[in-house]
């Protein structure tokens, strides 16, 4: 099967406008909103643009398309549970998912009791494996504090319900995460890229040297290689290959790694001023940093890789 590496025009179309929007309405007080404070009429018109309709069932949006945005919200380092919507309106009913598809909810996608959103969470739901369960919270959240500013909680919850389409579910949240990691891969690079191009340093500019040079090359090279890699699952996804859960786990691994090792050239470029919160990379750095931490999630994907990829099958 000949699975492009590509986005279509429609795709394209699509990122166009969610970087537009982002550009306008995304500003630094936006991303650096604190957890008490989330930015609730940015999350709303981005959900306007139609980015969380993409992964109901009974809409025209599919893998490709959530690939497209995620990448564009990645770029724009947006504050959110954008995979997670993305896996809550695929497995929930349709009225149950609008308020999360509308943006007027957020939702809370995890294993209890340490949950991610669970401060600022309206809706929760439980995702082990190919199980997902509707819970229903019992008590107050305990918040806790995390590497990339969100907002998680130690809360305890009830299953209310098993939920459908996870399998699904999960292919789109891990195309979410991958293309929001490649968007947020290419937001770092290119600000380490202008600054090796503009910085001089023994009466030279600093892109000129090969240590400087040849890390910045390889982290681009491979943010293109898994945004190729991306599309292709996306592909895969929409015309339900037979690999497609297998390819799919490919590009989220591929675009993890290529995002984190993306973030290092990007700090030894910049040097210290990286490294601070308030500088033009830190925040961006830290939420790709706890999107990548090894999971036992991520640890079922690569297993899913090797099965089906392996030289032995």
């Amino acid at each position: 099967m000949k699975r492009p590496a590509a986005f279509t025009s429609e795709q394209e179309a699509l990122a166009e406008a969610v970087r537009g929007y982002c550009r306008a309405r995304c500003t630094d007080a936006v991303r650096r909103a604190p957890a008490d404070s989330f930015p609730a009429d940015f999350w709303t018109g981005l959900a306007d643009v139609g980015v969380f309709a993409l992964a109901a069932p009974d809409e025209e949006g599919g893998g490709g398309e959530i690939v497209a945005a995620s990448t564009e919200l990645g770029r724009a380092a947006v504050p959110g549970p954008v995979a997670a919507t993305c896996f809550a309106a695929h497995v929930l009913a349709a009225g149950q998912a609008r308020s999360l598809v509308d943006g007027t909810a957020l939702v809370s996608v995890g294993v209890p009791s340490l949950m991610p959103w669970a401060p600022i969470a309206d809706v929760f739901i439980e995702w082990t494996g190919d199980e997902a369960w509707l819970l229903r919270r019992v008590g107050d959240v305990e918040p806790v504090e995390t590497l990339g500013g969100e907002p998680w909680g130690r809360v305890r919850t009830e299953r209310v319900g098993a939920l459908d389409r996870v399998a699904a579910a999960g292919d789109l949240f891990h195309l979410a995460v991958a293309g929001y990691g490649i968007g947020a891969g290419r937001r770092v690079l290119d600000t380490a890229i202008e600054h090796a191009r503009t910085r001089e340093q023994f009466g030279r500019r600093i892109g000129s040297f090969q240590a400087v040079a040849h890390p910045l090359v390889n982290a681009s090279l491979e943010l293109e290689a898994a945004e190729k890699l991306s599309i292709v699952a996306g592909h895969a996804v929409d015309t339900k290959h037979e690999d497609a859960r297998s390819v799919v786990a490919a590009a989220r691994l591929s675009a993890s790694r290529a995002a984190m090792n993306a973030a290092f050239a990007a700090h030894q470029t910049l040097g210290a001023v990286g490294y601070s919160v308030e500088g033009p990379i830190g925040l961006v750095t830290q939420r790709i940093r706890q999107s990548t931490l090894v999971t036992d999630a991520e640890s079922e994907l690569a297993q899913r890789v090797l099965s089906t990829f392996s030289a032995e099958r």
